[in-house]
């Protein structure tokens, strides 16, 4: 699948929130750094133990390379709300991977994260869908962010008992 190209910005509106989002750039590093060790974002994440300073910059460098993934940082107008991934597929889906900065769980910053992911992927990457999502289904507030988002439970994994959702763009 080709690239597209990369813009500097993107914004979802709806009447009463806003995100922008942006492609993550080298000075984001030690942000998402420390969000992504918080253990609010740990604990429901697939790879729950801390990630190391250097194991962390070394993913970074190979994502901000790789042309199969993209990696947005979601805004408003009182900073940072949260960080998407998407991990494009030959076979024309991605698999998305999203959390919140710990200051914002809670607030009903997820759907819109994702709706402004949804419609961002749409405009970058128009041949990608379906848009997959792994949930674990102790997590209610990802699987209610995710349907919010129109999301549709696909599947449940019994070896892993992960739960798949998909989102047709």
């Amino acid at each position: 699948m080709e690239p597209a190209p990369k813009t500097a910005g993107f914004a979802v509106n709806n009447s009463e929130n806003s995100i922008q989002l942006k492609r993550v750039i080298s000075d984001d590093r030690e942000a998402l750094f420390h969000w992504r060790n918080h253990p609010s974002v740990r604990q429901h994440s697939i790879h729950t133990d801390e990630i190391s300073w250097d194991a962390h910059c070394q993913w970074f460098e190979q994502t901000l390379q790789n042309p199969q993934r993209v990696l947005l940082l979601g805004q408003n107008e009182n900073g940072p709300v949260g960080v998407l991934r998407y991990d494009l597929h030959e076979d024309h889906s991605a698999l998305i991977s999203v959390y919140l900065v710990p200051e914002r769980m809670g607030q009903g910053w997820g759907a819109l994260l994702l709706k402004a992911g949804n419609q961002w992927l749409k405009g970058e990457y128009p041949a990608v869908s379906p848009v997959l999502a792994e949930i674990f289904p102790d997590n209610p507030a990802s699987i209610r962010a995710f349907e919010k988002a129109g999301y549709q439970k696909a599947l449940l994994q019994p070896q892993s008992g992960i739960l798949t959702y998909e989102y047709i763009l």
